[in-house]
């Protein structure tokens, strides 16, 4: 999508967190948006922000949690929850993380989106807010995944699937102010219902038949008078007990523990693209060793800016 609406003049940016260093979504599309690392497409989160407050939002906007360090991307902790003494647990088999962090990094983009202002460009009013998520987290569903139209024609992938029906159902949440306050919309939807909505709200073409026959979301912009931002919930996140790794370099603590699967692909990705023989043949195998090669390739390489 995101070469789409590259082709169509439209504008659109991923925002990341500058603690990562790099973009998970530059990294794994590397083959189409690798040529846009370097730009503006890609700012931290403070660009985030300030793109919010001074009305400058592109047409189309991503963000991404934290998924290597101090993680905020509503992954449940590994092994014991972040509780009491955080100093007397220590989680060598992942990342230390807490969906609680998740929660908090929904509140900071709702209420950056809910105070934005601007007389002219993006603001409260016509800026839609969609958080989506890629996995169940778990949930048991009594209701058989339904069928699906297939992407293309690409004829059967691991063992055997076709990719004609869908999987098990996910949770998304549409704020704007043109939403009816509790709201439930029960169409069938999949996660191509985001490209479809870009498609129709831009006029671009599909990129697939599945996503070309999907429900938009459309019918969930149901008022006819826009809600005042008065009117709109203040949330409050729930406390998020301190990170042992917060407040450190990332190789300054526990430099030996090894990576969170995450961790893992993320730089997997760069070695491969990047890495020597030598770093190929044999990957780093600790937390330390991994943000040496993190930041080795890492440094500079998206955003416009070299104090991203």
């Amino acid at each position: 999508m995101f070469n789409r609406l590259e082709e169509a003049g439209l504008s659109w940016r991923v925002y990341f967190d500058k603690l990562q260093l790099i973009s998970f979504t530059g990294v794994l599309h590397a083959p189409v948006l690798e040529k846009y690392w370097k730009t503006e497409r890609f700012a931290s989160m403070e660009q985030f922000h300030k793109d919010v407050a001074d009305g400058t939002l592109p047409e189309y906007a991503f963000i991404e949690p934290r998924m290597i360090f101090n993680h905020n991307d509503f992954h449940p902790p590994v092994g014991l929850p972040r509780e009491g003494d955080v100093g007397s647990t220590e989680i060598w088999n992942g990342a230390v993380s807490d969906a609680r962090a998740g929660e908090a990094l929904i509140h900071e983009i709702y209420s950056a989106v809910r105070g934005g202002m601007s007389r002219t460009g993006s603001n409260y009013l016509n800026t839609a807010l969609l958080i989506t998520f890629d996995e169940h987290g778990g949930t048991y569903d009594h209701v058989t995944p339904p069928a699906a139209i297939p992407l293309d024609d690409l004829g059967a992938g691991e063992m055997g699937f076709t990719f004609d029906r869908l999987g098990c159902r996910v949770p998304s949440i549409l704020i704007s102010a043109h939403v009816e306050r509790g709201s439930v919309f029960q169409h069938e939807m999949h996660h191509g219902a985001l490209a479809a909505t870009l498609s129709e709200r831009f006029g671009l073409h599909p990129l697939t038949r599945r996503d070309d026959k999907a429900t938009s979301l459309a019918s969930a912009f149901n008022r006819k008078v826009p809600l005042h931002v008065s009117d709109w919930p203040q949330t409050s996140p729930a406390y998020v007990p301190p990170n042992p790794e917060a407040g450190e370099h990332p190789t300054d603590k526990h430099p030996d523990r090894p990576m969170s699967p995450p961790a893992n692909g993320l730089i997997g990705l760069i070695i491969t693209k990047y890495g020597t023989a030598e770093e190929k043949a044999h990957p780093p195998q600790t937390f330390g060793e991994a943000y040496e090669l993190l930041v080795k390739y890492g440094s500079g390489l998206f955003g416009a800016h070299a104090n991203l």
